[in-house]
């Protein structure tokens, strides 16, 4: 049933996407976008992986290599081309614990915590975005509430024993053992300055993504978004495109960009072009470094 209503969302969203379409329109927008303005962007892309990957290998707290946490990385965004949900950064708990003998509790660990940080800044980026959509009183009060809840869970991280209780109302014993041994290696994490340390590179990393949109719209297409408007379209583009319903967020995050900027005045044809091209480039780099591994067999 789940796949039959799979299917059916993502035929009505290309349905959405393409039907009654001005082809000449949009090669038309495809010829008018700048080259620098591309190169640019592949290179802020390429710069945000980076990124990306040093907050891996500060996650693994310096005790695996640079360059397997980069191996890591750009074989998880070239997988996740074809994984929903970004189910292809699991590959990564397998890559160190292949390439470099790290527990999979405490690579697993590593993940939950990317993971957790990345939902925690995406919540609030979609908050804020509605902040400027909406501006009312309301709105900012949800701010500060889930501000709030965050700042209690990281309290109950940093209380194991009040940790421990918690876990021993779980029924199923496999399960507390399975994360009393992930918060075991947590652990690790939770003090202070690696937890503020952890917050700046997870603020740099969704920087990097805004950096990429941002240069893309204002050097290679002709849009003229303020950067109000491209932080809004880009929000729920991000957003939308962590929905498991199609691989890697395709269609989704162009679905995302075309109903956004068309509240800016910029033609279906013109939107669809260009986010096709700019999810394109945010594949790019880590399908050639994969190509390259592959050719290599370095990844092995």
């Amino acid at each position: 049933m789940k796949t039959v209503i799979k299917i059916t969302i993502i035929f009505l969203l290309l349905l959405w996407l393409f039907y009654d379409i001005d082809w000449y329109l949009f090669f038309t927008s495809l010829q008018h976008l700048n080259i620098i303005g591309i190169i640019l962007t592949f290179l802020t892309v390429f710069f945000s992986d980076i990124i990306i990957s040093y907050r891996w290998y500060y996650l693994g707290l310096f005790r695996y290599s640079f360059l397997t946490s980069l191996e890591a990385n750009m074989l998880a965004f070239f997988l996740n081309i074809f994984a929903p949900a970004k189910l292809g950064d699991l590959s990564k708990i397998y890559y160190l614990h292949k390439k470099e003998s790290a527990k999979i509790k405490d690579v697993t660990a590593m993940f939950l915590i990317e993971r957790f940080f990345d939902v925690i800044i995406l919540g609030f980026l979609i908050l804020f975005s509605t902040l400027f959509i909406y501006p009312e009183p309301k709105a900012y009060i949800l701010v500060i509430f889930i501000a709030f809840i965050t700042l209690i869970f990281f309290y109950l991280l940093l209380q194991p024993k009040r940790f421990y209780r918690l876990l021993q109302i779980i029924p199923w014993r496999k399960l507390r053992l399975s994360l009393y041994q992930i918060y075991k290696s947590l652990q690790s994490f939770m003090n202070i300055k690696k937890i503020v340390i952890l917050t700046l590179l997870s603020l740099a990393v969704w920087g990097g993504y805004y950096l990429n949109n941002f240069v893309f719209f204002t050097l290679a297409t002709d849009f003229h978004l303020t950067f109000s408007q491209i932080f809004i379209a880009s929000t729920l583009a991000f957003a939308v495109s962590a929905i498991p319903i199609t691989p890697g967020g395709i269609g989704t995050f162009q679905a995302a960009f075309v109903l956004v900027l068309g509240w800016y005045g910029i033609p279906k044809e013109s939107a669809l072009s260009a986010s096709i091209v700019l999810q394109f480039l945010y594949i790019l780099p880590a399908t050639l470094y994969s190509i390259y591994l592959f050719m290599t067999k370095e990844f092995l």
